[in-house]
């Protein structure tokens, strides 16, 4: 079924308080799949964490670094990064504007 969802109505809920900082989301699509539009103000971040699912991140705007594992990666504009599901990853606002990005959440398959 078809619908038209408004993310300028809705408004930014916290991702995860309990281990965020300055991380807002506006829900796309829920199910199997679950697609969410992603705010880190400039300083927050989603510290280092594993999850039992995969990701698909695809940055809009902003600027930032991912943690993926030992490794670092600066992220901005038009980057799309695929994380295992298990594997050890995390982001961070380093820049001066927000950082916005589509998060794409999968059932381990």
């Amino acid at each position: 079924m078809s619908r038209l969802i408004d993310t300028n109505a809705q408004d930014w809920q916290p991702v995860r308080p309990e281990l965020t900082r300055g991380v807002g989301g506006k829900l796309l699509l829920d199910g199997a799949m679950r697609m969410v539009l992603t705010r880190v103000v400039p300083g927050g971040n989603f510290p280092p964490h594993r999850d039992a699912y995969g990701h698909l991140f695809h940055f809009l705007s902003g600027a930032g670094t991912v943690i993926i594992g030992d490794k670092r990666i600066v992220v901005g504009e038009g980057i799309c990064l695929q994380i295992d599901a298990g594997e050890l990853h995390g982001y961070e606002n380093n820049g001066s504007e927000d950082l916005l990005l589509i998060s794409v959440n999968r059932e381990n398959s």
